[in-house]
């Protein structure tokens, strides 16, 4: 019977697998910056358009319930599958490197500001306020989320990575081996792993909300 020990169990197993998921990730980070440099528009096209329209989506009073729904859903949703790509599998690994690739992608244009028309036009009859100090407990959230995402990202990869490796065994890939697999898989998925994505929800919501109440000047954004 599948119980929290059992799905608890299945995650140390596959503990290495998630740092060959880290690694990978961080294989894809190092990658972003000589795409970006030598301005290869092809691979960064997809990672541009979806920040920009999930910024546009959220809007530019970042409200709170908004910012969080957004987050979750796009996380839980978006990991729960690179997990079950595992019945693809070369997938997971794939999507490991790309991940990695795409935020490295937005980050480095986020800095050189070619996102810079995702942020609503000031409105004139605003007067423009300095911007506040970031408190440190945003800093504070924003470590949570380093904590709680990145981990939960990597081992739900090294999950379908190993369910890749045992249904690329000689006589193994069959419908019934699949869904036994994604369905001890799922259990920890939703025991553990979904649980972990919504602290760590809340907690870049509050970061999010954080840094845009010190940028309007400590006001509401």
């Amino acid at each position: 019977m599948v119980s929290f020990y059992s799905s608890a169990r299945l995650l140390v197993d596959h503990m290495w697998l998630g740092v060959a998921a880290a690694l990978l990730f961080v294989a894809g980070l190092a990658t972003a910056g000589p795409v970006v440099r030598h301005d290869y528009r092809a691979l960064m096209a997809f990672p541009l358009w979806l920040v920009k329209r999930v910024m546009r989506f959220i809007g530019s009073e970042m409200r709170a319930l908004r910012v969080f729904l957004v987050i979750f859903l796009f996380n839980s949703v978006a990991i729960y599958l690179y997990m079950a790509s595992g019945v693809l599998i070369v997938l997971p690994a794939a999507m490991a490197f790309l991940t990695g690739l795409n935020i490295g992608i937005v980050v480095l244009k986020g800095r050189e500001g070619a996102l810079a028309a995702i942020e609503a036009p000031p409105d004139p009859a605003v007067a423009p306020r300095a911007p506040a100090g970031i408190p440190r407990w945003v800093d504070l959230c924003g470590l949570v989320v380093l904590a709680l995402e990145l981990p939960s990202f990597w081992i739900s990869v090294g999950l379908g990575i190993g369910m890749a490796r045992k249904l690329s065994a000689a006589g193994q890939y069959t419908l019934g081996n699949m869904g036994a697999l994604l369905a001890e898989r799922s259990h920890a998925y939703w025991m553990i792993i979904l649980p972990a994505l919504l602290a760590s929800a809340i907690a870049e919501t509050v970061a999010i909300r954080g840094h845009a109440r010190a940028r309007s000047g400590g006001g509401e954004p």
